[in-house]
């Protein structure tokens, strides 16, 4: 398992960003099942998270915000690593995979905040850190990098009479961007495609979706600034650095003598923004914050299919459940996708449910993206006429009845 932070659509084989960079990503995906419309259950680290790893929904966790842990929460109750150990597989989680997790050192600028400094004027990259800037020094010095070696390390001494259970999660592309120059140099500003919301976008959201989107005023911040392309620059370089930490982890499964008889997936914890809506973080329930890269390879699988059906990250615990045989250990909101996985084009119906804050609400099915926050206000979203979803249709008499469909799909309003 291959988990990365804050990582949405800009990757290669999802065609999120014309200019990215990601060739080990790309020739993994090429190689197994591609979820090419997946989405968080929580538009946060912890509740996204803690869904992913159980197969359940926010409502189920009990984790929507950034306080609390499944653990803590739902003391005893196993996760996915906890119900294979019983099975008798070898664990080992590596980085940040679930939200406990030690970063230890890493490189930075000389001086920091070191590029946005408006907006991220803290000293440390903790919450509110929203900075950038290249690194010196060797690879090695990086979280990420010492991540991915203790992943090849156990790849190198793992048994091939036992089944094992490895993890490796990866930091970036979470805040502060602070990666190698050369990553930045794969991405000259002068030439980069950035995002170009209409001036009027948020002309048709009611207060609480205007409030989402300009969350923390970082949109102003960072134009004020003129640092746009600078931000969407260590964006892309962070991803590509990603994408390297892929490519050795890959690379050294295939030289081992695991090759044959492990199954990979690789996920991100939700999307984030870059200035579609004039929103510069995740916590939000538009497309560019819920979409995540998310690829399953059966250790058999040796060509690249797709899969365009929407499905969940909480269904990827089934999943990996289902092929390693072994029974969950509780009754789960994901499904296995298996039979995804081997009949790709197979009907699957099932409307992916994304919640924030408790009781703000996203349900997106293969035409709709529908918005439902705790004061009542909607968005309602064609996703196949308005990919982008600039035009709000909620405000619509002849759209009633579809919303009305989809409130059903909903957890309960709040009293």
């Amino acid at each position: 398992m291959i988990s990365i932070d804050d990582l949405n659509d800009w990757v290669g084989f999802l065609k999120g960003h014309p200019q990215v960079k990601t060739p080990n990503i790309d020739a993994l995906a090429a190689r197994s099942t591609v979820f090419e419309r997946a989405y968080c259950t929580a538009p946060t680290c912890t509740g996204s998270r803690a869904g992913a790893l159980t197969g359940l929904s926010v409502q189920s966790t009990g984790v929507w915000d950034l306080n609390h842990t499944f653990r803590a929460l739902n003391p005893g109750k196993p996760m996915v690593d906890d119900m294979l150990r019983s099975a008798g597989f070898t664990t080992q989680i590596i980085g940040k995979v679930d939200h406990v997790f030690k970063l230890g050192d890493q490189p930075l600028p000389d001086t920091i905040p070191y590029a946005n400094k408006s907006c991220a004027n803290v000293p440390t990259l903790g919450v509110g850190a929203f900075d950038w800037g290249p690194t010196e020094g060797p690879d090695s010095d990086h979280p990420d990098y010492r991540f991915a070696q203790a992943g090849i390390d156990f790849l190198a001494q793992a048994s091939t009479t036992q089944p094992f259970y490895l993890a490796v999660g990866l930091v970036r592309t979470h805040v502060g961007w602070y990666v190698p120059k050369r990553f930045f140099d794969m991405y000259p500003k002068d030439s980069l495609v950035l995002p170009s919301p209409p001036i009027d976008d948020l002309d048709d959201l009611g207060p609480a979706g205007k409030a989402m989107a300009l969350k923390f005023n970082f949109h102003d911040c960072i134009t004020r600034q003129n640092l746009w392309a600078d931000a969407v620059q260590a964006y892309l370089a962070s991803i590509s650095w990603v994408d390297e930490q892929v490519g050795r982890l890959i690379a050294a499964l295939e030289a081992s003598p695991h090759a044959k008889t492990t199954n990979v997936v690789l996920w991100s914890d939700h999307g984030f923004h870059l200035g579609e809506k004039f929103h510069w973080h995740k916590q939000a329930l538009w497309e560019r914050s819920t979409r995540v890269p998310f690829l399953f390879k059966p250790a058999t699988q040796s060509a690249g299919t797709t899969v365009s059906a929407c499905v969940s990250l909480r269904d990827m615990v089934p999943t990996l459940l289902d092929y390693a045989g072994v029974a969950p250990a509780y009754t789960m909101d994901g499904r296995s996708l298996r039979g995804l996985v081997e009949q790709p084009k197979r009907e699957w119906n099932v409307p992916v449910l994304t919640t924030h804050q408790q009781h703000d609400h996203a349900v997106r099915t293969e035409s709709w993206r529908y918005i439902r926050y705790a004061n009542g206000e909607r968005e309602l979203y064609d996703v196949r006429q308005d990919p982008e979803e600039y035009r709000n249709l909620a405000g619509e008499a002849a759209n009633a009845a579809v919303m009305a469909e989809l409130d059903q799909l909903m957890p309960p309003r709040p009293n």
